[in-house]
Formats: structure tokens, C-alpha cells, sequence
């Protein structure tokens, strides 16, 4: 009996330092999509890359780690070294690829490994352990020596300017093939009647990584040409691509600058000690690009809080601006997220939106919550069983005597 009351005994001990365990680890999933990449067709000191989402499950800010491993681990690349991602903030990593000068043909494998740190920090101040999770990217590239030259062209554009203004052509070039490509783009501009060439642009300044995809924008001075229409053949050699587009010079004033603030675009609720995007969406509703820039303010029961102030953005026609920021309360309670967008001297309709902040910061999960109850509960049906063998332990003693 006596044997029986120290295993109990044992057992209340081992549950508190199971809870106390409990409350200083912190177990994550890391989530990757997708969940391998390949790289075919890859020059030796070629380039490629790939964008991958890097996913937590846990509602608290996480530190991801990423280091590289395997055969091609010395030239696999990526652009961040460490940052945070939280649940419903997901972070975009570009990986990129550089095989080496001197490197055989064939298919090389490396892995890229992404994981949690291994320490942290409770809103309390407290060091607590992380459990570490991680996961790995599967990267395989086939190493060639066969150069190819391939692109496509799209979202040919150009729109009508006021005298002074530049006349701005814009294009978007996907290198399809595996070498630096730096495209010529060729620009006839001629005459209403199309009888004669008033000017030509010959554009070969911008370099396109293989797999990258990437804007151009030509700005020709619109100082020489007389208010008319006039038509603009735009050629791209090497992506075998051609496009006839029109535009008119007009008067100063012709054109009309207009915009619209769209929506600001939250959670209704967030816990504490989360990190929330903000974004404002703003489309250029008008007849010219315009410069803007988002300006606002969050509140709390109508005291200032921070205020955001974007970066100047160049929005083209009919185009719509994403203008974000992110957010960590400090504490709980109803915040109004409030502004609006200014452009071209102008300013949009003041536009609000109302964000719940709940919780104590202290971080616990409901199914921590319920593993805590459990453990209560069976640490008081022990204490019961100890007391009960303990009386009829003291009871026989005393028979004995």
C-alpha cells in the first residue's frame, strides 16, 4: 500500500510538469505551396526563379529561418533571410537558381529548408521554448548547355496625353527562354493618315532574367508633336510580336484627372498580438495617369493612434492601386481605420472601416485551454484516490498496533 501511494505520488508530479511544459512550448505547422519546384532548361551561370508562399497555423507572429541543403545547395538563392509570418498572413519568397560555370549537364537536386526559430517571447517578457517545425522544399534543376531565345509580349498600351506631357507606352515582356534577354522594342509613330513616320524610338535598355516577367515603360517627350491623333507600330524582335495603337496629343486642360477610393479593406475582428495587412484600393477612373498617394489615420475611442501615409504611386488609366500597411495593436478594443486618397491636386471621398481587436494578449489556444481542464480534472480524481489510499493506509497501521 505504502508502494502504491508513492506511484500516485509520481504520477501528481509528473502531470504538473507536464502542464508546466505545456505553458512555455509553443508547437507550428509551416505550410510551402507549392510543395516542389523544377527548373527545366537551366544554362550553366544561367538564372531562374520561382515565387513560393511560406503558411503558419499559428494565430502569433512566427521567425522563419531558411537555410539550403543538398547537392545544389550553394547556388540556390532566396531573397529573405529571416522574417515573420503569422496565420492569414502568409510571406512570398522568390527562389532563385544560379548553376555554376563549370557544372556537367543533368538534373541536380537541393532542398531548401524552412523553419521556425528556436526561442521566443511571451507578451509577458518571458523566454519560452519554440518547438521547432519545419519543412522542405524539394528544388531539382536540369543543368543544359543549349541556348534558348524565347518570350511572349503582352498588355500593349498607350493613352492619350495633353501638350508637355509624356507620351507613355507601356508593354509587359515574360522571358520564356534561358539566357538574359535584353528585347528591342521598336516604335514607328506616324501621322493621322499614316502617310509618313513622325518619329522613331529604337528602346534595347532593360534586362529580363529568365522566368521573370517584367513591365516596360518607354516615355517619349510629346514637346515636338502638334495636338493631332496619331498611331504608334510597336514591334518586340525577339518575341516575334507587333502591335498598332493610337493616341491623340490634345490641349492643356483636355484632360480630365478622376479617381475613386474603392474600399479599405480589413478583418471585421483580429486577437491580440496579431499583425493585420490594411489595404486601400484606389482606380483611376479618369482620362490621364495620375500620382497618388493614400493618406489616413487609425483611431481608438477617438484618440489618434498611428497615422498612414503611403508611398506616391503612378496609376495608369483605368487601373487599380493597391496602397497597404500592416498593423499591431496594443491592445484590445474598437479601432476606425479611416482616409482617403489624394492625386492630381485632387482628393477622393473619405472612406472608414471598423476593426474589433479582442483578447488579453496572453496567447493561449482553445485547445490548450482544454488540455489544462483535463489535466485539472485529473489531477483532482489523483489527489482524491492518494487521500483515499492514505486513510486506509493509517487504518491498518493502527490495527496492526
Amino acid at each position: 500500500m505504502k508502494w502504491n501511494y508513492f506511484i500516485n505520488l509520481k504520477a501528481i508530479l509528473l502531470v504538473i510538469v507536464v502542464i508546466l511544459f505545456l505553458q512555455n512550448v509553443s508547437a507550428t505547422i509551416v505550410g510551402l505551396s507549392p510543395a516542389s519546384v523544377y527548373f527545366p532548361d537551366v544554362l550553366r551561370g544561367g538564372y531562374a526563379e520561382r515565387e513560393i508562399t511560406v503558411s503558419v497555423n499559428s494565430e502569433e507572429p512566427a521567425t522563419i529561418e531558411l537555410s539550403t541543403w543538398g547537392d545544389a545547395q550553394d547556388w540556390i538563392n532566396y531573397s529573405e533571410q529571416s522574417f515573420e509570418v503569422s496565420m492569414g498572413s502568409p510571406y512570398r519568397v522568390t527562389v532563385s537558381v544560379i548553376p555554376p560555370d563549370d557544372l556537367p549537364n543533368g538534373n541536380y537536386t537541393g532542398f531548401l529548408r524552412v523553419m521556425t526559430s528556436s526561442l521566443g517571447e511571451s507578451i509577458e517578457g518571458h523566454a519560452v521554448g519554440i518547438v521547432r517545425a519545419a519543412q522542405d522544399l524539394a528544388i531539382t534543376i536540369e543543368v543544359v548547355d543549349s541556348e534558348i531565345v524565347q518570350c511572349r509580349a503582352s498588355k500593349f498600351e498607350v493613352n492619350s496625353v495633353e501638350v508637355g506631357d509624356d507620351v507613355l507606352f507601356e508593354v509587359n515582356i515574360l522571358n520564356q527562354g534561358n539566357i538574359r534577354l535584353i528585347p528591342r522594342i521598336l516604335i514607328d509613330i506616324w501621322n493621322a493618315d499614316q502617310t509618313s513616320i513622325v518619329q522613331q524610338i529604337d528602346f534595347s535598355e532593360q534586362v529580363v532574367l529568365p522566368t521573370r516577367e517584367d513591365r516596360f515603360l518607354i516615355r517619349v517627350p510629346s514637346s515636338g508633336f502638334d495636338v493631332s491623333q496619331y498611331w504608334a507600330d510597336i514591334s518586340i524582335l525577339e518575341c516575334l510580336a507587333q502591335k498598332l495603337l493610337t493616341f491623340d496629343i490634345l490641349e492643356e486642360g483636355a484632360l480630365r484627372a478622376k479617381g475613386i477610393l474603392l474600399e479599405i479593406l480589413a478583418p471585421k475582428n483580429m486577437s491580440l498580438g496579431e499583425t493585420v495587412l490594411i489595404a486601400a484600393t484606389f482606380k483611376n477612373t479618369g482620362e490621364k495617369t495620375v500620382d497618388a498617394q493614400f493618406i489616413g489615420r487609425i483611431t481608438k475611442n477617438g484618440n489618434l493612434v498611428e497615422v498612414w501615409e503611403s508611398p506616391v504611386l503612378g496609376v495608369l488609366i483605368d487601373d487599380i492601386e493597391e496602397f497597404t500597411y500592416y498593423f499591431t495593436p496594443q491592445s484590445a478594443g474598437r479601432y476606425v481605420i479611416e482616409g482617403r486618397v489624394y492625386y492630381d491636386g485632387k482628393k477622393t471621398f473619405e472612406k472608414s472601416r471598423v476593426l474589433e481587436v479582442v483578447g488579453t494578449g496572453n496567447g493561449y489556444s482553445y485547445i490548450l485551454i482544454i488540455v489544462y481542464v483535463i489535466l485539472a480534472a485529473l489531477i483532482l480524481y489523483l489527489i482524491f484516490k492518494v487521500r483515499k489510499e492514505r486513510k486506509k493506509y493509517y487504518r491498518r497501521l493502527k490495527k496492526l498496533k
